[in-house]
């Protein structure tokens, strides 16, 4: 792995100063080349199951899986390793205390290492698709299973890891099992060089989301003036066409709101100018003192700044439309408005979520616009339509409803994996 480590070490020149300069070079940082706390030294007696989830989508996702697991196995400790800063903190919000959290290590041959002499871990379970090679040979030297649920193969990433098969595939043939996404996933992993007596077709996690208690729903410190519009895991270059068809709208009915979600918060004061040059107001969600009551114009959009508050504001949705997907960014999980049983709108660049976007299109349980006019268009008539909002919001729960189960079947899988072992 000698010239793997060498790459490795010449990207890393280039991306190690660019964390620094956008300021995610955090406290913890050091975490990401073995430094860990003697918690988890402590906690290696135990031979943990390690579990590694990207970001905030696949923690949200892991979270049943954690918990499912534990309630089967309770003597099993886990530890959870995430990349992201905002993977982190809502690790720390969503998981118990009893799992322990850590920044995943580089894949550095000598960082694996130490990582994996420190935690003595009984197996690895990699959320989504997350190859790392220095650290699945470091474990399949000593024998230890590693596991990839939720697993999925975008049509880029496919045709991007077909160029290095000759490379990639002697990786994947060290991964024990692959439990995907869909029975095309689970066709590319075979044809990349996963060994097809260990792959499984189990369906996507993230449907396994829980529905929100009536509690959890009610947002009652905001005095709503009219419909609201939720813009969702929105990007810089796709807020002007929602202010811009926004501001449209307003001309033909005064009793609407907008509240727009950026996908990343950092960009929230940036938008909040943005808005001044439309001739709106913004207020920062965070902004709102808790329990006080606060009455919002028609010139008053909310900016959402805060983690893990969008998935209850959904539920206060007239409509949502779903960001990234206007721009060639791939588009974002449509599973949490589904969950609230809200009409759903989204673009045509929803590449990222291909399968989901195509099986709720197909069962009329979202609808797709293909620019700015057409985002227009489709919002005034779900506007004026209750109906048709109600028939999308029902059919969209009821998708979700239908798609459940994945987390049980990956959890078996695993079971059967530790019990033949």
């Amino acid at each position: 792995m000698t010239i793997y480590d060498i790459s490795f070490f010449m990207f890393s020149i280039i991306y190690l100063p660019y964390l620094v300069v956008k300021g995610k070079a955090h406290k913890d940082f050091m975490q990401r080349f073995g430094k860990l706390s003697p918690d988890f030294k402590r906690t290696s007696l135990l031979k943990p199951v390690w579990i590694h989830a990207v970001s905030v989508g696949e923690v949200l996702a892991v979270k049943n899986f954690v918990e499912n697991f534990q309630k089967r196995f309770p003597k099993q400790k886990i530890i959870l390793s995430t990349t992201t800063r905002t993977g982190n903190a809502v690790a720390g919000k969503v998981l118990n205390r009893d799992v322990l959290k850590f920044y995943f290590p580089l894949d550095f041959s000598f960082v694996v290492k130490r990582v994996v002499d420190f935690i003595n871990p009984s197996i690895l379970i990699i959320m989504e698709t997350e190859i790392w090679p220095n650290l699945i040979l470091e474990l399949s030297k000593r024998r230890l299973p590693i596991v990839l649920i939720n697993g999925r193969i975008s049509d880029k990433s496919f045709k991007g890891y077909r160029k290095i098969k000759f490379f990639f595939g002697k990786i994947l043939k060290k991964i024990n099992l692959f439990c995907m996404q869909t029975t095309e996933s689970a066709e590319r992993i075979k044809a990349l060089g996963a060994a097809p007596s260990g792959v499984r077709t189990t369906g996507n996690m993230k449907f396994d989301v829980r529905e929100l208690s009536q509690q959890e729903k009610l947002m009652p410190n905001l005095e709503l003036s009219g419909k609201l519009i939720i813009a969702g895991s929105t990007h810089a270059g796709e807020e002007e066409i929602v202010l811009e068809v926004y501001k449209e709208l307003l001309e033909a009915s005064d009793s609407l709101q907008l509240l727009i979600a950026p996908r990343h918060i950092d960009r929230a004061e940036a938008i909040k100018k943005k808005l001044e040059q439309y001739g709106f107001e913004g207020i920062l969600m965070s902004q709102i003192e808790k329990g006080a009551r606060k009455a919002l114009s028609k010139k008053t959009i909310l900016i959402l700044d805060t983690l893990g508050e969008l998935k209850h504001l959904y539920s206060l949705a007239t409509i949502v439309f779903m960001g990234g997907s206007l721009i060639k960014r791939g588009g974002h999980n449509i599973i949490e408005p589904a969950i609230s049983g809200k009409p759903i709108v989204f673009g045509p660049y929803m590449f990222n979520f291909k399968d989901m976007a195509r099986s709720f299109l197909e069962n009329n349980a979202a609808l797709e616009v293909k620019n700015k006019r057409a985002l227009k268009e489709t919002l005034q008539l779900l506007l004026k339509d209750e109906n048709r909002r109600i028939a999308l919001g029902r059919n969209a729960k009821g998708l979700i409803d239908k798609s459940r189960g994945a987390t049980e079947r990956n959890i078996d899988e695993v079971a059967l994996l530790l019990e033949k072992r």
